[in-house]
């Protein structure tokens, strides 16, 4: 009875909460620079590197290399048109050296530390899964591992080894070679246990220890996995990181589905609980009166009972501690939240209680999307969508959330259950990908990708678009005067006091090289559009910003030329640029420090 209980359990558990904060899907063409392009063609192929044992992750089978990574690397061969060649090692030790030795220019999935640092280059994380100690089926749920003295096996030269010395002194941690060999010496009771990630620990107890073995602890910690690069090749490391970006979602989902056996249901967590939970309460049932007639067994199967419920109890909490959910009546009050929702937002449970969401709620969250959320699941649908938040303490975090309706069990609809992913990183590597390192405003690309859609759309609308360049005066002058870190700080000033004026969802501001820049907005009423440049442009000034060399003013000013026009009338991006460029050149004639025509 126990071991089914188990055994369930550790399906459930090994592969609901293994990979988090996804690349989303773009146009892959205009991302890399025109130096990564040329490097991909000097270097088109590259050597690989993996942990030859680590199943469903990676490993050599007869040769050939098969696991996740492995379509990871398909993807990238894919997107960057390269070969990557797998170099078959003995063991993670022998990849990690042949690495510091650059007979491999990649590591499909390493952690960083502070000797890997000294020869690699690291991704953003792209897996991140919990460690958990493995066991003899008949051990007990280990609710504190700092409690245990025992021998427990970890791979030799894994990057968590010191770390787990140093958390857990009491723990005896012994190196072995591969993962095979530490689950076969907790079998034979030559070791207590055997840590390693979830996913790799549920995946051999399924196919190899199956009534043997089971997940008896889950650590503190979570093994954040990147691609590690050679230190040499820097632009290989930014041409990883944006091919990440990349990745969509039902790329990733394909990876999973084929590698991991039981699919994890993303729309589903406390119901499905709770169903399992009642099916788990009836057996039981079943199981106490059969004890009661057999009297003579009563006493050992109450107390093997007592243990399960202690585990399941256990069990419930590890879910509580990582998915993010939340559940509200037909209002949208919270009545119920999880530890991972409270950690994520910084708000207790009490807080958030008797609340709606809109304690979460970004200013700058578009209100056309809560309006279609509300719409959706009041007809009873499931709605799925990103949405921007605001913790406690006033950071921003991102969620991908599914809502979905819930019923009692008469069929009549009592409120509604949220599950929630945190892609807070991958929204930072998207915004990283379309935004000026020094001004923060938009970058070129993200001009050349946005203003088709943006034009598209308004001409659909029949709408009114005013589009403007402006670029600061005399600002060669001012470099040669004041040096280009003064040059650099002016330029940050001014455009945080261009995005103060930007304050709508369909304004936009992009520097479009050097000291020049793009103003997108949408308005009817020319006059009304240099009303409104004009005031951006007295804002300019007014920051008093010395410039000696400036022949219109003794402080940093700029030049404006604009095209406010409708849609329709647009033949293309390149000539609405070329007609605000045009202005911008007659400001500059008439004088400068004005705003054309």
């Amino acid at each position: 009875m126990k071991a089914i209980f188990i055994i369930l359990f550790l399906f459930y558990y090994a592969y609901s909460q293994n990979i988090e904060n996804l690349p989303i899907d773009k146009k892959f063409d205009t991302n890399l620079t025109t130096k990564e392009l040329n490097f991909l063609k000097k270097h088109d192929t590259l050597k690989l590197c993996i942990d030859p044992n680590w199943m469903p992750l990676e490993k050599f089978e007869k040769d050939k290399y098969i696991g996740i990574t492995s379509d990871y690397m398909k993807i990238f061969q894919k997107k960057l048109d390269i070969k990557i060649k797998a170099i078959k090692t003995d063991s993670w030790s022998q990849s990690l050296k042949y690495s510091k030795q650059r007979k491999c220019d990649i590591l499909s999935l390493v952690m960083p530390t502070d000797t890997r640092q000294q020869y690699l280059n690291f991704t953003e994380p792209y897996l991140s899964i919990p460690l958990v100690l493995v066991t003899k089926i008949e051990k007990l749920y280990i609710a504190n591992l700092k409690k245990i003295n025992e021998k427990v096996g970890i791979v030799k030269d894994y990057a968590f080894i010191e770390q787990l010395k140093k958390d857990y002194p009491n723990l005896e941690v012994v190196e072995v070679n591969n993962l095979k060999e530490g689950l076969n010496k907790v079998k034979n009771n030559k070791l207590f246990g055997f840590i390693d990630t979830v996913t790799a620990a549920g995946y051999q107890i399924q196919q190899h220890y199956f009534g043997e073995l089971k997940i008896s602890a889950k650590f503190g910690n979570f093994w954040d996995l990147s691609i590690g690069i050679r230190k040499d090749m820097p632009l290989l490391n930014s041409i990883f990181n944006k091919t990440l970006i990349k990745i969509s979602q039902e790329e990733h989902q394909s990876i999973l589905n084929k590698w991991i056996s039981v699919k994890y249901e993303t729309n589903a967590n406390y119901g499905y609980i709770f169903r399992w939970l009642g099916a788990i309460s009836i057996f039981f049932f079943t199981i106490f009166f059969i004890i009661i007639r057999a009297n003579r067994k009563l006493n050992k199967e109450i107390k093997n009972r007592r243990k399960i419920e202690k585990e399941l109890k256990s069990y419930i909490k590890i879910v509580d501690e990582n998915i993010i959910s939340a559940t509200t009546d037909l209002k949208g009050n919270i009545i119920h939240v999880s530890n991972a929702f409270c950690k994520v937002s910084k708000y207790s449970k009490k807080e958030l209680l008797g609340k709606t969401h809109s304690i979460l709620k970004h200013e700058k969250m578009d209100e056309k999307i809560y309006k279609e959320l509300w719409e959706t699941i009041s007809k009873d649908k499931i709605w799925q969508g990103e949405i921007k938040n605001k913790t406690k303490e006033g950071d921003c975090f991102w969620v991908k959330a599914i809502i979905s309706p819930t019923f009692n069990e008469d069929g009549i609809k009592v409120g509604y259950t949220s599950i929630k992913e945190n892609i807070t990183i991958k929204k930072k590597l998207e915004r990283l990908s379309i935004t000026d390192e020094l001004t923060k405003t938009y970058n070129k690309r993200y001009f050349n990708e946005l203003m088709p859609k943006l034009l598209n759309s308004i001409k659909r609308k029949n709408e009114y678009i005013t589009f403007s360049i402006f670029d600061i005066d005399y600002f060669k002058l001012y470099n040669d005067t004041y040096g280009h870190l003064k040059g650099d700080s002016a330029l940050r000033e001014v455009t945080k006091e261009v995005m103060s004026n930007l304050n709508r969802a369909d304004d936009f501001c992009f520097r479009l090289g050097g000291e020049e820049f793009g103003i997108v907005f949408k308005d009817s009423n020319p006059e009304k559009s240099k009303k409104f440049l004009g005031k951006i442009k007295n804002s300019i000034e007014e920051l008093k910003i010395p410039h000696k060399k400036n022949n219109v003013s003794p402080y940093v000013t700029a030049s404006f030329g604009y095209v406010c026009t409708k849609a329709e009338d647009i033949i293309s991006v390149d000539i609405l640029y070329k007609k605000a460029d045009e202005q911008l050149y007659k400001a500059k004639e008439n004088g400068r420090n004005t705003v054309l025509p």
